[in-house]
């Protein structure tokens, strides 16, 4: 049966992404879980057959591309680069797609110890939770499958849109070139933020503790003079202590993931999003030279033009803008815990849980999770406004050169 009988760990919602994968031809390996909640690696040899035909098939048309020159932009309009821009955007592609052919089939689908990371966690929270719901997990896992035929197909539709008026077929083996691509970059930027909601979700979690332990409901245990405690206050206080240390120490479980997702996506990341910086770069430049050289003339040709240029400009904003969106996101989720922490230190407690809750707060100054590319800059909004720049600087430098040559 396809669906597991029971949803017992994260790994066993995920089931519907890992058979995606498979056929995508981006899992090699693939992840189980056995009863104990022991995850594994093993082999598949429906994923590596896939592999072997989609990255085959890519390097195929790749080459058939190169030899018939093969091209959509310079169909829609001549542009003052020629031939150059399509090689640029050749070349950037198969660079990004060198090291994904490793990275993504390999080791992004060997992530049995990222997911042994959670499965840990999980258990922890039981005890101060009860039992997790993982039937989100698989309603995002529904999304993301979802989200993959619509990117792929609507790409397509651009494409055949774009080249219908003029009556112009598609070269299959360009299209089949940036789909593949877009593919590709569209699992990474999924599997790593897809780790982030799950990490997002467990801090979420840990929050919603402290705030019971804090909240008026749960938690009477207001200063008490020494003549007046009893037994009962003492197993409540003691209480109560455990479950801010089990809090910390499920907060310290959650910044070894984070520090995980560090290691595992940093590199690959900053790729992706220097690829699609790049075309971004590129397809603006075409949009103000078609536009600055009187495309628009020609209406329908225009807005073919637009078309096509359109879903790859808002495909490249997309995939940096939600690799920032969920990283902040989970970050500012992890930093409500410090704010929580010191809401119970402020208030009128015993000074024992004030001691526990300070060990928390140091605890949480101490591992505050930040998310990188690769070291190189911190994935939040103030790197949307350093791209904006970045990209208006090449723009420029590159509106000069072609006008200068011309």
């Amino acid at each position: 049966m396809l669906r597991p009988k029971r949803l017992v760990n994260i790994v066993d919602s995920s089931y519907l992404i890992r058979y995606l994968r498979k056929f995508a031809g981006a899992s090699v390996f693939t992840i189980e879980s056995n009863s104990c909640g022991v995850i594994s690696t093993t082999f598949t040899l429906f994923g590596f057959i896939c592999f072997i035909l989609w990255y085959s098939t890519y390097f195929y048309c790749l080459y058939k591309i190169h030899v018939d020159d093969q091209t959509i932009l310079r169909s829609l309009y001549d542009t003052k680069l020629k031939h150059y821009g399509d090689e640029v955007e050749r070349i950037m592609h198969t660079m990004f797609i060198l090291y994904a052919i490793w990275k993504v089939p390999f080791d992004l689908s060997d992530s049995a110890k990222d997911m042994q990371l959670i499965v840990d966690i999980d258990k922890a929270m039981k005890n101060l939770v009860g039992e997790i719901d993982y039937s989100r997990h698989l309603h995002l896992a529904i999304v993301i499958c979802l989200s993959q035929f619509i990117i792929s197909g609507t790409r397509v539709f651009s494409i055949w849109v774009s080249l219908f008026n003029l009556g112009r077929s598609m070269p299959i083996e360009k299209v089949f070139q940036m789909v593949f691509t877009d593919c590709v970059a569209f699992i990474i930027v999924t599997q790593y933020c897809t780790y982030l909601v799950i990490l997002r979700r467990r801090y979420e979690l840990l929050n919603n503790v402290l705030n019971s332990v804090n909240s008026s409901e749960s938690f009477v245990l207001r200063f008490i003079p020494p003549r007046t405690i009893d037994k009962t206050f003492l197993v409540q206080e003691r209480k109560v202590c455990k479950k801010i240390k089990a809090c910390g120490r499920i907060y310290s479980m959650l910044y070894k993931a984070t520090e995980t997702a560090n290691e595992k996506f940093g590199l690959v990341l900053l790729l992706t999003m220097l690829m699609t910086l790049l075309q971004l770069v590129l397809y603006l430049y075409y949009f103000m030279e078609a536009t600055a050289s009187g495309l628009f003339r020609d209406l329908q040709n225009y807005i073919d033009f637009l078309i096509y240029i359109a879903w790859q400009i808002g495909f490249a904003l997309t995939i940096i803008y939600v690799c920032i969106y969920y990283s902040e996101a989970t970050v500012k989720e992890a930093r409500t815990t410090a704010h929580v922490a010191h809401e119970i230190i402020n208030s009128d407690v015993n000074p024992t849980i004030i001691t526990e809750a300070v060990n928390l707060s140091l605890q949480t100054l101490q591992q505050t999770p930040t998310f990188t590319a690769h070291g190189l800059f911190k994935l939040d909004h103030v790197i949307l406004l350093e791209g904006a720049r970045s990209v208006t600087t090449y723009l420029v430098i590159l509106l000069q050169f072609v006008t200068g040559k011309h």
